[in-house]
């Protein structure tokens, strides 16, 4: 087995960094691995036809998986989610490459490889969609590789406003949007921003703020609220469906935004590991956008479906950091060995 890790992390460039154990390491090598066996099913070509169905790229990576955890039984919980036994990470992995655009859906709902060229710039390489011609690297489930002559910036990859926070902040909380509503407020729960704990956990029966979101339970209604003259003052916020898509749990950069205008912005916690590697801890989730981004730019440390803890090369953390506050979180730490 020795030999096929060492062709594996030749192959995509991926080392170990200080102190990490053999399964961390193992584990690291089939997720990136899964994600290129994925991309390549997408180069298929058959009668003149290019590309592969979803159903068939499913098939291919679920079979790599149950042959990688026969080789290795002892990361078989890192590719589980025991608190959703819905969640499948072949379905999971194909869906971050189509939602990112990777993958492009093309006729009978075949999926192919994006050809376009499209990269981001990030230091002195670039995050590549698709798979290039030259030598490249892996970074979670990216590929990298020299600069490309299409270039995108990281706001329109993901498709962002170029408001600030608090930009963001005012654009929400316009009294001009708010109004009277006859509701009891003993139905409402309000969102506590002034809270230290993830956003999900800081509902609260009173209003401790003069903007907030108020919900009638976790299903909805919800409200952005506006105490103005002693009053409070109501504006619809819409329930989207919530899924895998890339746009998907935006409700959440509203709370990280409110979080941020009242001094207790949700924090990110860098801890440099070696020369090479940091690990990143999030306070709370991701909007879609970001979380898909980070899996492009890292690796998720507690096993595939953790959306808190990841592992990313230091290379790539001014990027990271950069998209993180854009959106209202707090960076803390990043020199060696801070906890």
């Amino acid at each position: 087995m020795d030999s096929l890790l060492l062709a594996m992390s030749s192959d995509m460039r991926i080392d170990r960094f200080c102190g990490e154990t053999e399964d961390s390491f193992i584990y690291r090598l089939c997720y990136s691995a899964l994600g290129q066996w994925c991309l390549r099913t997408a180069q298929n070509s058959l009668d003149g036809v290019i590309g592969t169905t979803k159903h068939n790229q499913t098939i291919v990576v679920k079979e790599k998986l149950d042959r990688f955890l026969e080789l290795f039984p002892a990361i078989a919980d890192m590719f589980t989610n025991t608190n959703n036994r819905y969640e499948n990470f072949p379905v999971h992995i194909r869906r971050v490459y189509e939602e990112t655009g990777y993958l492009l859906n093309v006729e009978h709902n075949r999926n192919r490889i994006a050809n376009y060229g499209r990269s981001i710039f990030i230091r002195d390489k670039a995050l590549f969609f698709g798979l290039p011609t030259t030598k490249y690297t892996v970074n979670g489930l990216g590929v990298f590789t020299y600069p490309t002559e299409y270039m995108v910036s990281t706001r329109e990859f993901m498709i962002r406003d170029i408001l600030t926070c608090e930009e963001f902040f005012r654009s929400q909380f316009d009294s001009i949007d708010f109004y009277d509503r006859d509701i009891d407020l003993e139905e409402l729960e309000f969102f506590n921003p002034k809270l230290n704990r993830a956003p999900s956990l800081s509902w609260r029966k009173q209003m401790e703020t003069d903007c907030t979101v108020a919900r009638k339970s976790v299903t909805g209604p919800y409200y952005r609220v506006m105490r103005i003259l002693d009053t409070l003052q109501f504006a619809e916020e819409p329930i989207e469906q919530q899924n895998d898509s890339f746009i998907s749990h935006e409700y959440r950069r509203l709370y990280f935004t409110l979080k941020a205008h009242y001094k207790t912005s949700l924090k990110a916690v860098i801890s440099k590991i070696d020369k090479n590697y940091s690990r990143i801890r999030l306070g709370g989730h991701l909007p879609n956008r970001e979380y898909y981004y980070l899996l492009l730019l890292s690796w998720p440390m507690n096993g595939v479906f953790d959306k808190t803890n990841f592992l990313i090369r230091n290379e790539l953390l001014s990027e990271l950091t950069a998209v993180l506050t854009s959106i209202g979180i707090e960076i803390r730490g990043g020199h060696t060995n801070d906890k």
